[in-house]
């Protein structure tokens, strides 16, 4: 009976094997690698066992499949530096938001992984506007009364996960915390920048303090802490430099007092807005802070946003600042495939083409230690074949593959529209309702 079921778990396992091993010769397309090959006007991109295996012109090799992209471009997928997917399927509706922390924690202990629905129809929308990976933050509505009043500063544990709707999709635990500087700070921290910043700065120390002293913490042999030693110990990750933090802040002084705090404790930095970056992007640069920005934001729509311009991205990217692009209003899950669009207009208004791609790809896989981002040998296969070109609106994918996997392009809206396009015999209109 073992000899029985130990050949059936060795034959199961080579099955997997195979069918996890089945290559794909994607062939004779305008090809963005985002690494060292640069890009190819016409090539062939062989992916073996969920891995990209080769990428050059002509290449002489057989496939289990074939992709034929002549005409078309083929890039890394587009990865969502921040979003709230799978957290939140409308937004009006109270009973599909998982996304943020009540009672009276600052907020940096909160985990919303058991509420990620890898199903929700926001995934397969997202994935089939291009979109292979994106890191989920939880959130505060800086109009929760409640998030006021506990003046929670940290939004909480984020993770990664690959848009393929699977049970196993997330890619990656803890990938950052986030911390709420600048306006919406000062709203959550009782209406006062400088309260928030004392919030955060007060959090970090005591996390530190914690990391030195855990054993005497632990048996109460300690100063009373203020903070709770669940909230400090989930910030063990950003005191020690493991995990970076995301900063929200948008005004240049908030920004450089952000890059302050950061030197202070030795903490990897990320700045989530920063639409007046361009004023002190020779300084992000050279504290080596990347930044996530609306490329698409050029309204002063507070006035910690006076300054917000275009070519933003352009003037970050020149300076020497790593710039991932977001879709429209950060995290805005329903349209995070939309930052294709952001980066587009920021090559309209002066970012090299090349850059732009790496903003909405291997930049943001660079930020958060992620997968995917290039098609070099032995990267993930998480690509995309487009229609034309990726940062044109008018393009759309036509193949997308998340680990050397074809997916599914289909989504509700498609289905509602193939069924008002079936025409129907005898019906006044030709439709089928």
């Amino acid at each position: 009976m073992k000899r029985v079921v130990v050949f059936c778990a060795f034959a199961l396992g080579v099955l997997a094997a195979s069918a996890q091993a089945e290559s794909i010769l994607i062939k004779g397309g305008k090809v963005h690698t985002l690494g060292d090959k640069g890009s190819l006007e016409s090539a062939d991109v062989l992916v073996v066992g969920g891995k990209v295996e080769q990428v050059g012109p002509s290449l002489s090799v057989t496939a289990d499949r074939v992709i034929d992209a002549q005409g078309k471009v083929v890039t890394p997928g587009v990865i969502a530096p921040v979003s709230e997917l799978g957290l939140v399927e409308i937004s009006a509706a109270s009973s599909t938001n998982d996304q943020s922390v009540t009672g009276e924690s600052i907020g940096s202990a909160f985990n919303p992984l058991p509420a990620y629905n890898p199903k929700s129809t926001l995934i397969p929308f997202n994935r089939a506007g291009g979109v292979t990976s994106a890191v989920v933050f939880p959130g505060i509505s800086t109009w929760d009364d409640g998030a006021v009043e506990a003046q929670r500063v940290f939004a909480g544990r984020s993770f990664a996960i690959k848009l393929n709707g699977e049970f196993d999709s997330v890619e990656a635990k803890d990938v950052a915390q986030k911390a709420y500087l600048g306006e919406a700070g000062a709203q959550l921290a009782g209406g006062s920048r400088a309260n928030a910043y004392a919030k955060v700065e007060k959090a970090l120390s005591e996390a530190k303090e914690y990391r030195e002293n855990r054993a005497a913490i632990r048996r109460g042999e300690w100063r009373e802490l203020d903070y709770s030693l669940a909230d400090l110990e989930a910030l063990q990750p950003v005191v020690s430099g493991r995990e970076p933090l995301v900063i929200t802040a948008n005004r240049a002084s908030d920004i450089l007092g952000a890059i302050e705090l950061a030197k202070a404790f030795s903490v990897k930095l990320v700045v989530l807005g920063a639409a007046e970056g361009w004023m002190v992007a020779n300084q992000l640069a050279e504290a080596q802070v990347p930044v996530v920005i609306d490329a698409i934001n050029n309204l002063p729509i507070s006035f910690s946003s006076l300054g917000a311009r275009l070519d933003n991205a352009a003037l970050l990217t020149k300076a020497g600042v790593k710039v991932a692009i977001s879709g429209p209003d950060y995290a805005s899950t329903h349209n995070v495939y939309l930052s294709r669009q952001s980066a587009g207009n920021a090559v309209a208004h002066g970012l090299p083409y090349e850059e732009a791609l790496k903003s909405i790809s291997s930049n943001v896989a660079d930020i958060f230690n992620l997968q995917g981002g290039t098609l070099e040998q032995g990267a993930v296969a998480d690509i995309v074949v487009w229609s034309g070109d990726p940062l044109e609106v008018t393009s759309y994918p036509e193949q997308v593959l998340i680990e050397g996997e074809p997916q599914s392009l289909v989504t509700r809206s498609t289905r509602l529209r193939d069924r008002h396009l079936k025409p129907t015999k005898g019906h006044n209109f030709g439709y089928q309702y």
